[in-house]
């Protein structure tokens, strides 16, 4: 579903990226129904922590799904998926909880489930729990007599979705090939769902099982380097156990075929009852009972990982010691990746990056992680950037910017905007380091003091010079490590779109910096000239050159990194894999969602109609005197009425060769500085 986002969406279907961009797993749904969702696990995720937290949270999430539904036109179904309603909803009053939800979007819900053999989901769960760091758990977990778990009972879980949202509204699918439509669960969900599949991108299995060598293995790294309760994330524990699950996918095994038959004849009755109610038209019972793929013995494992396991936590443990104390990730990222080879290198690596780093600079705080500040150019995939990868890997330690965190600056809480505040946007209060250290280390230590901190906010490359030198010198001397992440795209590409943009974003807030005060609409020449009232102070157009040559300076070329919009569209996952090379985290598969439907652009009908509005200084009037709120709301339905055809403002060879002349000393420079492609993406030299 989430890498078919866009495309759903194309078609009317909504599924919402607030709390599960890449999985689905929907924590905020099931977190805004529990009665006290700050007691769980999945509340210490959303970082809810007390009452008001959670009804903050709630109300975040609801306007959140508003604003998709808003953004998507001809919307028709909202879907949610998460394996949590399983787990977490288990009661028929979190049900009433979660309908009443649901009442918000829409009266008509339908359940879709899946279910797979008890047995099956145990051994599966018992690759999770291993993952996750349990010592020897139990493959079967034990109960009392007559009080079957919750997890495996089928015929409760039925019976309380159906008593919540009628029986007719509960659709029961098998989670076995020979059941499910064209042997797919994508394929079979969207025929249950009543949603099509045609053109939708097919994605690879995640989360898959371990082989007998992998259950081997992270059963000794869980002896060995054991995952202590509340000891928080450890980044570097993390990695080794995702490298081990992705280089050891299979089956295993760890019961015998009389266990497994013993564990799932306790459900037979349910089972039965499930049958009969979801599926009358089928015969025999409810899952194949072929349990030949069991051993009759359980074998004891012939290898001895316990040598190579120790190698393995050594070589990871001096890295990330080394990560944590200097900030080196980036340089120890390839040697992480050989993991079972060549521990030795990865050690005297370590031991030659603590020599070159060995004596810190005077002033900088080394009690903190590299700290990057992404400052990406209006119009260059920032907000896809932001909600796609910074806010979702889970080797970032994210301060904002996220659309969906109702906070000063969309930052991660009050406490980081209101540090931050006087570095970066009121450079000119005096800033108390020791409270933003304090602030940041606590943060990071709750996040995982191995990540790197990464903040987005694409406007600081855009001010002023001397205030842009005063936030990089207050960033360095309050965080010590700073480094710079900068998106560019081709200015013939990037200040159409960016007029656009301006005037969108004028038509909705009633005002834009580079429009002129009263104006609902002016032509892209006009806006080129005019350029903004501060224009001849800082045209935030063009004059940024300056500021990138000073932090190059001022950092030096290696702690700035440059990426190109053009390769991210070109190859996604390259340019994904780059930026995440930069910050020094472990790449992993990234989806790239549609930039337009995360910035809707400016569609041709509402082109037409700020222009026709400009027109008219009575009806000009008249739409500024609205609230922000009718006016979007009015916006999107005129783009809702039309084709929903984006405008493409065209350039005039003037307009080309003024944007050309303004830009052309910065692409030098670029290209005199770092390796792009800049000749290759056309632009002007």
């Amino acid at each position: 579903m989430a890498k078919n986002r866009a495309a759903f969406a194309s078609e009317g279907v909504v599924y919402p990226r607030f709390t599960g961009f890449h999985g689905g797993t929907q924590w905020g749904v099931v977190a805004a129904v529990q009665p006290r969702p700050w007691e769980s696990e999945i509340g210490a995720r959303l970082d809810i922590r007390d009452k008001a937290g959670a009804q903050a949270y709630r109300q975040q999430l609801v306007t959140s799904i508003d604003e998709e539904l808003l953004a998507c036109r001809n919307r028709h179904t909202l879907v949610f998926s998460s394996e949590h309603f399983h787990s977490r909803l288990s009661t028929p009053a979190l049900l009433a909880e979660l309908k009443e939800l649901l009442s918000r979007w829409s009266d008509n819900v339908e359940v879709v489930v899946y279910f797979r053999r008890q047995d099956r989901v145990a051994v599966s769960l018992y690759s999770t729990k291993l993952k996750t760091g349990q010592l020897n758990p139990p493959v079967f977990p034990p109960f009392k007599a007559g009080s079957l778990p919750y997890y495996f009972d089928y015929a409760r879980i039925y019976a309380n979705w159906s008593q919540t949202f009628g029986e007719d509204a509960v659709k029961a699918g098998i989670f076995e090939p020979q059941r499910l439509d064209d042997g797919d669960l994508l394929t079979d969900f969207c025929h249950l769902a009543d949603i099509s599949m045609s053109g939708k991108k097919r994605p690879a299995k995640v989360n898959e099982s371990l082989s007998e060598t992998g259950v081997q293995l992270l059963s000794e790294l869980n002896r060995q380097w054991p995952k202590g309760p509340g000891q928080g994330l450890n980044l570097s524990r993390e990695l080794l156990v995702l490298s081990i699950s992705r280089k050891h996918k299979g089956r295993s095994f760890p019961a015998t075929r009389a266990q497994a038959e013993a564990f799932y004849g306790h459900f037979a009755a349910g089972n039965a009852q499930v049958a009969k109610q979801a599926f009358p038209a089928h015969e025999g019972p409810l899952f194949d009972e072929n349990f030949n793929d069991y051993p009759e013995v359980l074998v004891p494992p012939g290898a001895d990982f316990s040598d190579e396991v120790s190698d393995r936590i050594k070589a990871w443990r001096a890295a990330a010691a080394a990560e944590q104390k200097v900030g080196v990730g980036r340089w120890l990222l390839p040697a992480r990746r050989l993991l079972g080879g060549a521990v030795v290198g990865v050690i005297s690596c370590v031991a030659r990056v603590r020599r070159w780093r060995a004596k810190p600079q005077a002033g900088s705080a080394v009690d903190l992680p590299p700290v990057f500040l992404h400052m990406g150019l209006p119009k260059t995939a920032t907000t896809t950037l932001q909600e796609t990868l910074f806010s979702q890997h889970p080797g970032i330690c994210y301060l904002g910017k996220s659309n969906s965190w109702r906070t000063g600056k969309h930052c991660a809480s009050e406490d980081i905007y209101r540090a931050l505040q006087p570095i970066l946007w009121q450079c000119w209060k005096p800033t108390d380091v020791a409270q933003v250290r304090s602030v940041l280390r606590s943060y990071s230590q709750m996040r995982g003091p191995e990540k790197p901190i990464l903040g987005s906010w694409e406007g600081l490359l855009i001010k002023p010079a001397v205030e842009f030198q005063a936030i990089l010198r207050g960033a360095k001397d309050a965080l010590g490590d700073i480094r710079l992440v900068v998106t560019m795209r081709n200015p013939l590409k990037r200040l159409p779109s960016a007029y656009l943009h301006a005037l969108k974003t004028c038509a909705l807030n009633g005002k834009h910096h580079t429009i002129p005060n009263g104006r609902a609409f002016i032509t892209f020449a006009e806006w080129l000239e005019w350029g903004g009232r501060l224009r001849l102070i800082n045209d935030t157009r063009f004059d940024f050159e300056k500021n990138l040559r000073f932090a190059v300076k001022f950092l030096g070329a290696d702690k700035v990194g440059v990426f190109l919009m053009e390769d991210m569209i070109e190859n996604r996952e390259a340019f994904f894999g780059r930026v995440m090379d930069f910050v020094g985290v472990e790449r992993l598969g990234a989806e790239l969602v549609d930039d337009k439907h995360l910035s809707p652009a400016l569609t041709a009908a509402e082109f037409d109609f700020l222009k026709s509005l400009d027109a008219s200084p009575e009806q000009r009037n008249k739409w500024f005197a609205l609230g922000n709120r009718d006016r979007r709301l009015r916006l999107a339905s005129i783009a809702e009425k039309a084709n929903g055809d984006k405008y493409t403002a065209v350039l005039s060879d003037a307009e080309r060769t003024l944007i050309a002349n303004r830009s052309r000393s910065l692409h030098h420079w670029l290209l005199n500085t770092f390796d792009l492609e800049l000749e290759r993406h056309g632009y002007p030299l």
